[in-house]
């Protein structure tokens, strides 16, 4: 295979180009175009002539436990459920 023969338009990328033989990988990634990144949107600035009202980001340290006790809680169950469910088979099997 030769380099020439792939066409112009054809995409190459360098995990494709990893395929070829060192000497063809040279000049396919010498024909890759440098890449282009994408230029980040400008938000627009708007002044506020109301002062903001600061709301609480984080959750409180209660509600935050709450919830983590409540997913423990879930996962206790679930896997308590699946191994009574393996154990009744296992019975059954015998």
């Amino acid at each position: 295979m030769n380099i020439d023969q792939l066409a112009s338009d054809e995409p190459l990328s360098p995990e494709l180009v990893l395929v070829f033989p060192p000497e063809l990988r040279a000049q396919a990634l010498a024909r890759l175009a440098p890449p282009r990144w994408r230029t980040p949107q400008r938000r627009a600035v708007v002044e506020a002539s109301v002062p903001a009202v600061h709301e609480p980001v984080a959750p409180s340290l209660g509600a935050l436990l709450v919830a983590r006790v409540g997913q423990l809680a879930l996962i206790f169950i679930a896997v308590t459920i699946l191994v009574l469910a393996m154990s009744l088979v296992a019975n059954a099997m015998r």
